[in-house]
């Protein structure tokens, strides 16, 4: 990065620190991958609940990925939990194979023009068409050739005080974090009308506003968090969580279970507290932990007590239809 370029990172940086208007933080991502260990850590930030549903998707469902008249049409290859949220927003998804894909928000995105020789797949349900298609991150990161990614309206969404989101379809304000159970990963983002891509096995940790390489940015020069729940802090605090975990030598899953349930905790937004930026509260309504070994989610709400189980024993995986899961205990670890 040159000069003016590293001038220009520093300068969007410092922007996560001062007051804007109409910019939502939200979210948290964070992969670890080390030996026989593979889980994933998210939390799903927002002004209000969304009644976020898990539902589990088996193999062969036919799926029609937008509503357009080139829409891509695919039948599930693989078997899959999807959580969907605010309807039908596959916001959280991973599959059988143990591809796990997170879609967080990022303010400032621009999608690019639809070519007429791709087919189109709908932004907001990008997770399902990843999880229902492919078992690695290459295969999904060597797809993005033949297909239009498309906006969606987010109008019906609660944004702060209730009101709706106001964001033009084209700058729908959508990112992406993958990872496959090698420990793959990819970040996707829609800058200037283009797909930014971030492909390899240490991009581990993704938040939300300014776009991603202002995060390397301020990684690289050892940035520090402090306490708050803006974005460049939680970022850096899993950051702190992952490579304390791999310098002590966490390489089983059990282990590994435990220790990102703590990240988790660390980026964990309380329901009182207040964003720096927008003067508003918008907590983390729930959170995951995606275990990609034997692959499984456990999920924790705002307002419960108990954790939530859900595992591809909970639905018949070969069987064609999509039905809604029902939370069981977990497992003794």
């Amino acid at each position: 990065m040159n000069r003016t370029k590293r001038t220009l990172a520093l300068l969007l940086a410092l922007l996560i620190c001062a007051p804007q208007a109409g910019t939502a933080m939200a979210c948290s991502w964070a992969a670890y991958n080390e030996g026989e260990a593979a889980i994933v850590g998210r939390t799903m930030d927002w002004y209000e609940p969304d009644s976020a549903v898990a539902k589990g998707h088996g193999r062969g469902v036919k799926v029609k990925a937008a509503e357009t008249p080139n829409a891509l049409e695919y039948t599930s290859k693989y078997a899959s939990i999807q959580i969907h949220s605010f309807g039908d927003i596959v916001i959280e998804a991973m599959n059988e194979k143990g591809l796990q894909c997170s879609i967080l928000f990022l303010d400032g995105s621009e999608l690019p023009y639809a070519l007429p020789d791709r087919k189109d797949v709908n932004v907001a349900n990008f997770p399902g068409y990843v999880v229902s298609n492919f078992a690695t991150v290459q295969e999904v990161v060597d797809s993005l050739a033949n297909i239009n990614i498309t906006p969606v309206s987010l109008s019906t969404i609660p944004g702060p005080g209730g009101a709706a989101l106001d964001y033009k379809p084209e700058n729908t304000p959508l990112h992406f974090a993958m990872v496959d159970a090698t420990g793959d990963k990819a970040v996707i983002e829609f800058v200037e009308g283009r797909i930014k891509l971030y492909h390899g096995k240490d991009f581990d940790a993704m938040t939300n506003e300014p776009n991603y390489d202002v995060h390397l940015y301020l990684e690289s020069c050892g940035y520090q968090p402090n306490g708050s729940n803006l974005p460049a802090d939680r970022r850096a605090r899993a950051k702190q969580f992952l490579v304390d975990m791999k310098l002590r030598g966490v390489k089983d899953q059990k282990r590994a279970l435990f220790a990102m349930r703590g990240l988790v905790s660390s980026v964990w937004a309380g329901t009182e507290q207040v964003d720096q930026i927008e003067n508003e509260v918008y907590p983390t309504i729930w959170a995951v932990l995606a275990d990609q070994k034997a692959p499984s989610y456990y999920l924790w709400r705002y307002n419960a007590w108990d954790t939530e189980y859900y595992d591809f024993g909970a639905f018949e995986k070969d069987k064609p239809e999509v039905v809604v899961l029902k939370p069981a205990t977990p497992p003794a670890l």
